[in-house]
């Protein structure tokens, strides 16, 4: 295969894996981002609209192929109760999970309330 059409067939395959990394967000969410075992991890944060009740989407901030679904949730978990201790600490309250779940085995999603 002559250089040129190499050139042209990586180029095709890393914007091919490029789009199959979609990133999830929650729709008028906050977000920052969170370090877990050096893993840069996306955390979106949006009120439910029930008081002290909040939705919480943590997303891989790189490209992952042929993720550990443990290992994903575990960090998801780990970026999670960071932010919900931060959250409700601010009111004096302790986060209480109410569902949590892996989303496309990489996103870590969990509603919470502080109580």
């Amino acid at each position: 295969m002559p250089f040129r059409e190499r050139i042209g067939a990586a180029a095709v395959l890393v914007l091919s894996l490029g789009a199959c990394h979609d990133q999830q967000t929650i729709e008028g969410t906050r977000s920052h981002t969170v370090n877990v075992t050096g893993k840069q991890m996306k955390v979106n944060l949006s009120p439910t609209g029930t008081p002290n009740e909040f939705d919480l989407l943590v997303v891989r901030d790189a490209l992952v192929i042929n993720p550990d679904p443990e290992s994903e949730r575990e960090r998801g978990q780990e970026a999670a109760s960071r932010v919900m201790r931060e959250v409700c600490n601010v009111k004096g309250l302790k986060p209480q999970v109410l569902d949590d779940r892996l989303v496309q085995q990489i996103n870590y999603y969990v509603r919470f309330r502080c109580a």
